[in-house]
């Protein structure tokens, strides 16, 4: 039996709106992971960037502090959950809808970037994750 979390895949979009990192596609996991090419979830990746943008400016009272952005967005079957970061960083989880706590996995993902990825000397901001240490422990927090 597939734990419900195995379902998941996370997405890190940089500041620019770009798609920097991409968890592996589940095993096991429905077509609709599969089904996402490179070029599309770059395409995706860009939209939810602008849509996250957009909701931010939407509440006068929180201008220019990222709050009252998308944080979440739900469908029959699926969810996404959103963190935007104070850098503009913003880290998404594709869950299914029966996920149990998708804000708190996107956190252990936040601290797992923050350890793995931003004290890494030879990683350079804005430029696609390419972190072996960052890939398994995103796999172990994915798996639950």
């Amino acid at each position: 039996m597939t734990s419900v979390t195995s379902s998941s895949q996370l997405w890190i979009i940089s500041k620019a709106g770009g798609l920097i990192y991409q968890s592996a596609p589940p095993s096991g996991a429905s077509p609709a992971f599969n089904s996402v090419s490179s070029n599309e979830a770059l395409i995706l990746a860009g939209t939810l960037h602008g849509i996250h943008a957009i909701t931010a400016r939407l509440d006068p009272t929180t201008q220019g502090r990222n709050k009252g952005a998308m944080e979440s967005l739900e469908a029959d079957g699926f969810g996404l959950a959103i963190k935007g970061t104070a850098t503009g960083v913003k880290f998404v989880l594709l869950h299914p809808a029966t996920h149990p706590n998708p804000q708190g996995a996107l956190q252990k993902c936040y601290e797992v970037y923050a350890d793995q990825v931003m004290k890494n000397p030879f990683y350079t901001i804005e430029m696609p994750i390419r972190v072996q240490g960052f890939d398994r422990e995103v796999a172990a927090v994915l798996v639950g």
